[in-house]
C-alpha cells in the first residue's frame, strides 16, 4: 500500500507540472526546498485541473481525459487503480480530501529526514523510487 501511494501520490502531483523543472516549479518562495504547503498546493492544482465538470470529484474518465494536458510522469497505473489506492469510501472516485491525504501520505514518503521539507535530493530519490516500480 505504501508504494502504491508513493507512485499515485507522484501520478497526481507531479503532472500538473508537466514539461518543467517540477521541483523548481513546485518550490515557490524559491529556498530550495518543497514544503507540506507548496506541496499541498501543487496537489490542490492538480485537483483542480483534472476535475473537468468542477463537482469536487475526480472520476477515472476525467483523470484519464486530463492526461495528455497535464501529464509529464508516466506511473503504469491505470486512473481507475490510482483513484482506489486512495479512495476511502470506496465510492470510485477521489474528493479532494481522498486526494489530499493520498498526496500528504506521498510528501511524507519522500521526506527522509521527517523535516517537514523536502530537498533536491529527496526528491529526486523519491522521483527515482517511483520509477523503479514501473
Amino acid at each position: 500500500m505504501k508504494k502504491t501511494l508513493l507512485l499515485l501520490g507522484c501520478a497526481l502531483v507531479l503532472p500538473a507540472f508537466a514539461a518543467t523543472d517540477l521541483f523548481a516549479k513546485m518550490d515557490a518562495n524559491h529556498d530550495k526546498h518543497i514544503s507540506a504547503a507548496e506541496h499541498a498546493a501543487a496537489a490542490r492544482a492538480m485537483f483542480v485541473a483534472m476535475d473537468a465538470d468542477k463537482d469536487g470529484k475526480v472520476t477515472a474518465q476525467e483523470m484519464t481525459a486530463a492526461q495528455p494536458r497535464v501529464s509529464g510522469v508516466k506511473s503504469g497505473l491505470s486512473s481507475a487503480d490510482k483513484i482506489k489506492a486512495v479512495d476511502a469510501d470506496g465510492d470510485g472516485v477521489l474528493t479532494a480530501q481522498e486526494h489530499e491525504a493520498g498526496s500528504r501520505a506521498m510528501f511524507e514518503r519522500m521526506d527522509r529526514n521527517q523535516d517537514g521539507r523536502l530537498t533536491r535530493a529527496e526528491y529526486d530519490a523519491g522521483h527515482a523510487r517511483l520509477m523503479a516500480k514501473q
